[in-house]
């Protein structure tokens, strides 16, 4: 395997009047094509910084972010969106649809961006929607979805530019377990087919579902090993 994903030394500051918050504070981490990583923290902790700056959302303000050998750490948004297109799908808690489009247009649009032509839009979206099993709603809006429905629509649209990489943001926080459970199911054989998967959470029961944790304490890494280790949790009493 080689290196996916490589963070050196990487802060993220920002300045809060006259105090400077270092939401990262020089943290190193590489990320295997192909593995399963759940990243933890309590709120505060760095974890979603560090999603953003992994997501192409936004650049450090010092260090190097190696995206499959590229540094995109310098990148400016029109470079940080185009590697997003080709490189990221992403999986969110609040599932990002657009209300006004169909499910179709939804799961289409991050190829439209990428400039992708309409059949291989509509085909790419087609075989998303059906691998998910909601190819038979693809004429409805969001709104007429239940919350299972519509985070599997979210999981079409981050598959459809066939990403090498997946960025799952709490993607069962807002599901019931049984649903929250199949979204999981369908994350290990993305994984299993080949894809990094990068899982942001709080919840132990879920962080234990990926092989790795990197846990992060005050913008520092704590943790990172195997997720049966013994100081892999998150101290149940501050989750929320």
């Amino acid at each position: 395997m080689s290196a996916i994903i490589e963070l050196q030394n990487v802060y993220k500051i920002y300045q809060m009047g006259d105090e400077a918050l270092h939401a990262l504070d020089g943290i190193s981490l590489t990320i295997e094509e192909g593995e399963f990583i759940a990243i933890v923290g309590q709120s505060g902790s760095g974890k979603s910084t560090c999603m953003n700056i992994i997501g192409c959302l936004d650049v450090p303000t010092s260090g190097k972010y190696l995206l499959d050998g590229v540094d995109v750490s310098t990148m400016n948004s029109n470079q940080l969106a185009d590697i997003r297109g080709r490189k990221l799908g992403f999986i969110f808690q609040q599932y990002n649809l657009i209300p006004k489009l169909n499910v179709q247009e939804n799961v289409e649009l991050p190829l439209l961006y990428a400039g992708y032509d309409k059949q291989t839009r509509r085909a790419a979206a087609s075989e998303a929607l059906k691998r998910v099993g909601v190819l038979e709603k693809r004429k409805n809006l969001p709104s007429q979805l239940s919350g299972g429905q519509q985070q599997r629509v979210s999981i079409a649209r981050a598959l459809a530019g066939n990403p090498s990489v997946i960025l799952a943001d709490e993607p069962t926080g807002a599901l019931d377990s049984k649903t929250g459970a199949e979204v999981l199911k369908f994350l290990k054989e993305l994984n299993e087919e080949g894809r990094t998967v990068v899982l942001i959470t709080h919840d132990n029961s879920i962080a234990k579902q990926a092989k790795r944790i990197i846990k992060l304490a005050d913008g520092c890494i704590t943790y990172d090993g195997p997720s049966n280790g013994e100081n892999a949790v998150v101290e149940s009493e501050v989750q929320a």
